[in-house]
C-alpha cells in the first residue's frame, strides 16, 4: 500500500520551538505505543536545528518511507507511509511545520486516515 503524504518545503528555517514540539510528538508518540526511529528504522529520531529525520521501527516491519524536512526550501515534497503507524507522527509533524511556515500545500490520499491512529501492536495485530 502507497499511502502518500505531500507539501512544499519554504526557505522559512528549522526554529527551536519547532523541535520543541516535534519532540513533544515524539513523547506522545511513545505513549500511544508508536516506536518512532530515524530515518532507517533503525536508531532515535534525528531532531535537530538542521533536520528532521523520522521513519517507524524497522525491527518490527514498521518503516517504510523516510520522513525528512531540512532547511532547503523545495517545490514537492512527499512521504509514503503506507498506513504504518509512524504516519501519526508525521502528519503531525507536518501540522506544526505549517503552524510555523516551513512548509506549504500539505496534502495526503485520504482524509480519513488523519482519523487512524494505530499503535505498533495494534497495527501487528499483536493487542
Amino acid at each position: 500500500m502507497g499511502y502518500t503524504r505531500y507539501w512544499k518545503r519554504t526557505e522559512e528555517k528549522i526554529t527551536q520551538e519547532f523541535i520543541d514540539d516535534v519532540n513533544a510528538i515524539l513523547e506522545d508518540c511513545k505513549r500511544k505505543g508508536i516506536r518512532i526511529r530515524d530515518g532507517w528504522g533503525e536508531n532515535e529520531p534525528i531532531v535537530t536545528l538542521n533536520e528532521v529525520y523520522i521513519n517507524g521501527n524497522a525491527e518490527k516491519g514498521l518503516d517504510h518511507e523516510t520522513f525528512a524536512i531540512d532547511n532547503e526550501p523545495s517545490d514537492f515534497e512527499f512521504c509514503k507511509t503506507a498506513r504504518k503507524p509512524y504516519d501519526y507522527a508525521v502528519r503531525k509533524i507536518l501540522a506544526k511545520a505549517k503552524k510555523y511556515g516551513l512548509v506549504t500545500d500539505v496534502r495526503s490520499d485520504d482524509r480519513e486516515q488523519d482519523k487512524v491512529v494505530r499503535s505498533d501492536a495494534e497495527y501487528l495485530g499483536e493487542n
